[in-house]
């Protein structure tokens, strides 16, 4: 196989000729390049074509249609003369003599097709002949028009009638003479043919060498350009895998293929260096495997409590919804009641408490992939704020919250976004423990530009260039022994990436560490909504009583949620698990269904599926609860167009559920 004559022969001991090559150039734009022109200059020569052929075509019609006509009405001037020829004998010889009516009108017809005549767009080399038609003709009208008005006298009239024969033979001849320009017309018009049918030829001709020599140009240039430079590659990779690294080639100009053989010889010279020092390399492997292998047990160990956690967490949902709803219900029962408000506050804070400890263990759990929505990303610091609060002050630890007044609307996920953060302050409070006793974290969010930014800063041991680079890594930590796994730091720059965003740190002994993450804000304005909140929500009214069906496997959920649904006008059907949903399909007309996700029996999906075929219009007005998150990551397809709603949720946010629900899916 001869080699490639597009450059200098490289090797990786030949690493500073590449800089002496001339100029790279690219291969895909090149060839764009020639295929921009090749379809340019073909469209060129089909357009010149088709206006050729629509400018020939409609030059040739019109001369055509201007002929036909003109032949006409020679034709009728030619039938109009010899008519009213014949009606001036008849009338002039009549016995006894006729009324001179007859002819008078074949005079005036043939008079209009004279006015045509003279009207018409004649071309200027005819119009000699057609005023000499004109003349003759109405010399012809104005002798025969004195003779048949007169007394008639053969005789007296013989000098006159003599003028006529020779009047009708010049009239004859005039109208052949334009007959014969006419010919001439039409075999100038053939002429005009032959010659476009010639050039078109000539044009298609052209077209079809064209296409020919660009399909041998474009045949010719692959093979230059690419093939023999994949046969080159080809035949390295041959090598190596044959066990010679010590593989040389001709390294293309181009951006791709060049970079790509420069790259293949790179790689070769760092295959021939692993092998050369492998025994060193395996020893040093064997070591982080070891190293690895214990990490990942620990791994395992942190998933096993995952999974041990999930199941616990929808066990403590289902009566912690029931406890924090109908405290809200006798909340607001007890509005004029302060001794009672007091300690029906307190139950419905240490829920709500509770609720954000289990709904923080359930984001550690979770493993599949989670949706993203709308969000105000200052709701993701205020909620680590009360999480984290009280007992980073019970650790001499001060954070301080920095939020601007409006939204910063991003599209992301919250409890993957409220994982990062936590894991960032969790390495901020050791860092702050680390040989002092007090401490100070800032965590602050903004928006520059496009881009939303939260930040985590510390005043604690700060880290080295080294540890900065490596933080990131799996399984590196640098606390002692049993204290950390290394994945927090790991796992939340992988959900910072899935967001389409980037981390930066700045960090150096004893002067503190700053975390910036900067994600992409959401591209529109939000729809204005105000969170709804237990203390704050008015109940909606409306004068339509909707009918809703809950389904759910605790009684006390049952009782809560018909009690919040009355807030909104809308009467419940309670069904105690799934057994009765068919039948009260059948038996009654909803509005909308409420169903919890895990029950004995059919689950939630398994309702949704049968009301999907049963009442195809009901199944857009689906709210799906879930004591834990985890249950609903295998249905994501079917819940993309299902409201979920997460236990334990308040009375409020099950209100403004179903008011949007209603809002988006309305009844029909």
């Amino acid at each position: 196989m001869s080699p490639s004559r597009s450059g200098p022969i490289a090797s990786e001991a030949k690493q500073d000729s590449f800089r002496a090559r001339p100029k790279p150039y690219s291969i895909e734009r090149r060839f764009l390049l020639m295929g921009a022109a090749s379809a340019g200059l073909a469209l060129m020569l089909i357009a010149t074509v088709l206006l050729w052929n629509q400018y020939f075509h409609r030059r040739l019609g019109s001369s055509l249609d201007q002929l036909n006509s003109t032949l006409a009405l020679e034709t009728k001037i030619h039938a109009g003369h010899e008519t009213t020829e014949h009606a001036f004998w008849e009338g002039y010889y009549s016995e006894p003599a006729r009324p001179v009516h007859e002819f008078e009108e074949r005079s005036r017809q043939f008079n209009q097709l004279l006015d045509r005549l003279m009207a018409f767009p004649f071309p200027e080399e005819d119009w000699p002949e057609v005023n000499e038609l004109h003349r003759l003709e109405l010399k012809f009208q104005e002798v025969t028009a004195r003779l048949i008005s007169g007394n008639r006298d053969a005789q007296a009239d013989d000098p006159q009638l003599r003028t006529l024969n020779p009047l009708s033979s010049a009239i004859e001849a005039s109208l052949r003479r334009l007959e014969e320009a006419q010919i001439q017309h039409l075999a100038a018009l053939n002429t005009q043919r032959i010659f476009f049918s010639t050039g078109l030829t000539l044009l298609l001709f052209l077209f079809a060498a064209f296409t020919v020599l660009t399909s041998i140009w474009f045949r010719r240039a692959h093979k230059d350009h690419l093939w023999v430079h994949l046969e080159e590659l080809h035949r390295m990779v041959g090598e190596v895998r044959g066990g010679n690294l010590n593989v040389t080639a001709r390294i293309p100009r181009s951006v791709e293929l060049g970079s790509l053989l420069s790259a293949f010889l790179e790689m070769a010279g760092k295959v021939r260096e692993a092998r050369e020092s492998l025994e060193e390399k395996v020893l040093e492997r064997s070591s982080m495997l070891e190293q690895a292998q214990s990490e990942l047990l620990q791994a395992a160990k942190l998933a096993s409590l995952g999974q041990l956690v999930s199941g616990v967490a929808h066990e403590i949902n289902n009566p912690l919804t029931s406890i924090l709803g109908f405290s809200e219900v006798l909340l607001s029962r007890a509005a004029g009641d302060a001794a009672a408000q007091a300690p029906l506050r307190t139950i419905r804070d240490e829920a709500m408490r509770l609720r954000l400890l289990v709904a923080n263990l359930t984001t550690f759990a979770r493993r599949a992939p989670q949706r993203t929505h709308r969000m105000d990303l200052r709701q993701v610091l205020v909620g680590l704020t009360d999480l984290r609060d009280y007992q980073l002050h019970a650790n001499n630890i001060s954070l301080h919250m920095e939020c601007p007044p409006g939204a910063i609307w991003v599209i992301g996920n919250p409890d993957q976004l409220m994982q990062v953060l936590l894991n960032l302050l969790l390495n901020a409070e050791q860092a702050v423990k680390i040989g002092q006793e007090r401490g100070d974290i800032w965590i602050a969010c903004g928006a520059d530009g496009e881009v939303a930014w939260f930040s985590v800063k510390d005043n604690g041991s700060g880290m080295t260039s080294e540890v900065r680079d490596h933080i990131f890594d799996p399984f590196f930590t640098t606390r002692p022994t049993g204290q950390g796994s290394g994945l927090g730091l790991s796992i939340s720059y992988g959900i910072i990436r899935q967001h389409g965003g980037s981390i930066g740190v700045e960090s150096k002994p004893g002067g503190g560490t700053t975390i910036k993450i900067r994600i992409p804000l959401a591209p529109s304005e939000p729809v204005p909504h105000t969170p709804a909140d237990s203390r704050t929500a008015t109940p909606r009214t409306n004068n339509n009583v909707k009918r809703a069906l809950v389904i759910d496997d605790e009684q006390a959920i049952l009782e809560m949620v018909s009690d919040a649904l009355e807030r909104v006008n809308c009467r419940a059907t309670l069904i105690l698990g799934s057994a009765g949903v068919k039948a009260a399909l059948a038996q009654q007309q909803f509005d909308l269904v409420i169903c919890d996700l895990k029950m004995p029996g059919q689950n939630g999906i398994e309702v949704y599926r049968m009301i999907r075929e049963m009442r195809p219009e009901l199944a857009a007005r689906f709210i799906l609860m879930t004591g834990n998150p985890t249950d609903a990551d295998q249905y994501c397809a079917e819940l993309a167009v299902v409201s979920l709603l997460t236990k334990p949720f308040t009375l409020a946010r099950l209100r403004e559920a179903v008011e949007e629900l209603l809002r988006e899916a309305p009844v029909t």
